[in-house]
């Protein structure tokens, strides 16, 4: 069975995945497997989390992960990805501030956010070989902005 989206992680979260007792972290991956797979979406989450779902990783609901679901950086050969924010206990708020640092972070650097992606990349992504590295780019051309298609 092939991944229907690309995987990518919020670097804390990765600690959050390391921190939870043993079982649930067992389930985390388990249900992070299925969610890569296309067999699971999650509730979408509202107010400071809009735009992110909620999966419950334990029969009771205390343990839950956030993702986002987003477009895949250029090299992925998929077009969408699942972006874990945070795993931990249904009342943590680490979810609202990681994106809160981010949407921060972001208006004040625009190179920002695709830093933060790169740096939370999967190191276990698949990267095409065959594509030839980019030239670079002309200083004294005027820069233009990639149109992003959806």
């Amino acid at each position: 069975m092939s991944a229907r989206y690309a995987f990518a992680a919020h670097p804390e979260a990765l600690a959050d995945l390391r921190d939870v007792p043993e079982k649930i972290r067992g389930l985390a991956l388990l249900e992070l497997q299925h969610l890569v797979h296309g067999n699971e979406r999650g509730a979408a989450l509202q107010r400071e989390l809009t735009g992110c779902h909620k999966v419950y990783v334990d029969p009771q609901t205390r343990w839950r992960m956030v993702i986002q679901y987003r477009d895949a950086p250029a090299p992925s050969q998929h077009t969408r990805e699942i972006y874990l924010l945070s795993v931990g206990e249904r009342q943590d708020h680490a979810a609202a501030r990681r994106l809160q640092r981010e949407h921060q972070h972001t208006c004040d650097d625009p190179h920002a956010r695709r830093a933060q992606a790169a740096r939370a990349r999967s190191t276990h992504a698949p990267v095409s070989r065959a594509e030839p590295a980019a030239p670079a780019p002309d200083s004294s051309a005027p820069q233009q902005r990639p149109r992003r298609v959806r």
